[in-house]
Order: structure tokens, then C-alpha cells, then sequence
């Protein structure tokens, strides 16, 4: 029976070599996945491009789009598999540079659409990273949540225009809970399914300097299966950590969960 699988990690890839030590860690780990492809956020700095090549050792395809200091919108996708195709969307709304969300802005972040084939069942991958609401507030009258509703009615629509015969995969972070308008709008727009719509555990795991409330679900996976094929879809929420580490205090490889699905269909 045919089958694809997916893992996706906001990495926590922060920039000025933060995460250097890290990062080689999180892709050793990673590599120790059955997944048949992962897909990243939030990898701000083009010097950990080489380590996720190096230590990916059963990811060799990856793709991403070069731009100035780090991968555009942070975003990497790596593949058991050859792509098909790939291609990198940028939001048209991106808020504006001298705004709090700065950062966003000069990560250009969109979706990285990516296209795969599994015994001759086309698989479609839409990998982003939503920019982030530094304010927490989800009302439509909030600047950012804005500028998450015209990034989240963008990816929507770039999702339902993919073809009919394929399977389809939203999956990233989107920096707003699912008791929101975006979410909703995400789910109506797209029609897609949310497989974890009922799962109560948070995705995003805040550093201690942050207050708890902020544990909240940030991350999702949602998905469209092809017309008249009978498909299984199971997802599930796991930690990834450093399972080398004997303390508890030195398991931490990133402050979000990951996030996985596998599809499997009769031919």
C-alpha cells in the first residue's frame, strides 16, 4: 500500500549563529525520522543551509529560495523523494519594515509550494510561516491580525487552486490559535480538513521568560484528499528533542512541537 508522510518544525533557527550547536542536534534527530519529508521554519540564517545538508543525510533533496541572509521566509523543505517541481510564493502583504514586525518583513516570508509523486499520485506541499502577532491580540481591529488575514486568505486560495487529483498539504506555523477568525477563515476559504481540529495539546512551548498563557496551539497541518481515492490520514503533536541529553534541562532543541502526518491509499 502506498504512503507518504510528513513532519513539520518551526526550527527556532535564530540568527548571529544562535542556534549553531543546536541546529546540528535538532538535524541529527530529525534524520532519525521515518518521515518521508520535513518541512521547516524559521531558518534565519543561511549558514545553517550546510549543516541541514550535511546532517539530513536521508533527506537528499531539499529546496529553498536564496535571498539576502537566510533562506526566504525562513523556509526549507527536505525530501526522501525528488521534486517534481518547487516553487517560493511571497505573501503580498508583509506588513511594513518600520513596524513591530520588522523581522517578518525582512524574512519575505510567503509559502514554499513543493510537488511530489508517490507511485504515480501526485502530492502537493504548501510549507509557511505566517507572520507573528507580537501583540497576542486576534481581533479584526489589530494591525497584524490584518496582515495574518490577507497572508492566511493568500495561502487559502493558493491551496484550493491546486488540482483536484492530488493530495494537498497545508502545514507550518501560523502564530494564531485556533479560537480566532483566521483560523476559521483558513478552514472555510480553503475547505481543507484539520486532523488535530480536536486535540487540545498546545504546539508552541514558550521559554521560561514567557508567560504560560502563551502555551497555546500555533502550528497546524490541514489537508485535501484526491477525488475518488480512498486515503487514510492519521497526524499526531511530539516533542522533538536531544535524546543524547541526560538532563532535562538540555533536551531543548526547539520552543515549538512537531507536528506530523502520513496518508496511505490503495493504488
Amino acid at each position: 500500500m502506498p504512503s507518504f508522510s510528513l513532519l513539520t518544525l518551526n526550527s527556532f533557527g535564530l540568527p548571529f549563529f544562535l542556534s549553531w550547536r543546536r541546529m546540528h542536534i535538532l538535524a541529527e534527530e530529525l534524520d532519525q525520522r521515518q518521515d518521508t519529508v520535513v518541512c521547516l521554519q524559521e531558518i534565519q540564517q543561511d549558514a545553517y543551509v550546510p549543516v541541514l545538508r550535511k546532517r539530513l543525510t536521508q533527506y537528499p533533496y531539499q529546496c529553498f529560495k536564496k535571498y539576502f541572509y537566510a533562506p526566504m521566509g525562513g523556509l526549507v523543505t527536505a525530501s526522501k523523494l525528488p521534486f517534481v517541481s518547487y516553487e517560493f510564493l511571497p505573501f503580498p502583504n508583509r506588513g511594513k519594515w518600520w513596524s513591530i514586525g520588522f523581522a517578518d518583513w525582512a524574512l519575505r516570508k510567503g509559502v514554499l509550494a513543493s510537488t511530489f509523486e508517490v507511485e504515480g499520485q501526485q502530492i502537493i506541499v504548501l510549507n509557511t510561516h505566517i507572520h507573528a502577532n507580537y501583540l497576542g491580540s486576534w481581533s479584526k481591529d489589530s494591525m497584524l491580525a490584518k496582515i495574518q488575514s490577507d497572508q492566511v486568505w493568500f495561502l487559502a486560495e493558493q491551496a484550493k487552486a491546486q488540482s483536484r487529483d492530488a493530495l494537498v498539504i497545508i502545514c507550518g506555523d501560523f502564530n494564531f490559535p485556533r479560537d480566532t477568525f483566521l483560523y476559521e477563515e483558513l478552514a472555510e476559504i480553503s475547505g481543507f480538513t484539520d486532523p488535530l481540529k480536536d486535540d487540545p495539546r498546545p504546539t508552541y512551548r514558550p521559554v521560561s521568560i514567557l508567560a504560560s498563557k502563551w502555551s497555546v496551539t500555533l502550528d497546524f497541518i490541514f489537508y485535501r484528499k484526491p477525488d475518488n481515492i480512498d486515503m487514510n490520514i492519521e497526524a499526531d503533536i511530539l516533542p522533538v528533542e536531544n535524546s543524547k541529553a541526560s538532563k532535562s534541562s538540555s533536551k531543548f532543541l526547539s520552543d515549538h512541537c512537531a507536528l506530523t502526518i502520513k496518508a496511505r491509499w490503495r493504488r
